[in-house]
């Protein structure tokens, strides 16, 4: 990922497994996706939280349109079965690894609060083996930081608690899932 990138992150709540949740998010994803942006989606794991499905939407600077982005902060998928939510567009501050490709590693997703002060912390934890950092773009971003961190299975429940217990935390595991080529 260059250092002219902008990441944004979109949050679905809904109870759609993953292929019925996916025929809605192409349908909606065909009116707002360019060629030229990286698109990730992942799917909880666990603990449950409120998204069940990320997506992050990786674009060059100069051509930052955020994608889904209309009016609203949050609307829904048509017959309303997914919310969607936009965090906003984030920068990165540190990039160590861009997927989770090493056997047995998961992600463990955490969106820091505006309020925190103290990101050292997050990087001082133990029980990961890489850790992304993205900053909020711009002040109208839902949080403050982005922290995307690949644990080995094993640690990385011990990870999410941890985290959960900063006040203000959106924390869990998830995993990559496939992304279909949105035809234009």
């Amino acid at each position: 990922m260059k250092k002219d990138t902008i990441v944004q992150f979109v949050g679905f709540i809904t109870t759609l497994e993953f292929d019925d949740f996916m025929a809605k998010w192409e349908f909606f994803a065909k009116r707002f996706m360019k060629n030229n942006v990286k698109t990730t989606i992942l799917e909880q794991s666990a603990p449950k939280t409120r998204f069940k499905y990320i997506s992050q939407h990786q674009w060059p600077q100069e051509d930052f349109q955020p994608a889904f982005m209309e009016k609203k902060r949050s609307e829904s998928f048509p017959e309303h079965t997914v919310k969607l939510v936009q965090f906003g567009g984030y920068t990165p501050l540190q990039v160590q690894s861009g997927k989770a490709t090493e056997k047995g590693l998961i992600k463990v997703m955490a969106f820091i609060s505006q309020n925190e002060n103290d990101i050292e912390f997050y990087s001082k934890l133990e029980g990961f083996r890489h850790l992304n950092i993205y900053q909020a773009y711009y002040e109208s971003c839902t949080y403050g930081y982005v922290m995307e961190y690949f644990a080995e299975e094993q640690q990385a429940a011990e990870l999410v608690q941890q985290l959960k217990a900063r006040h203000g935390n959106e924390v869990a595991a998830y995993k990559d899932c496939p992304v279909p080529v949105i035809a234009s």
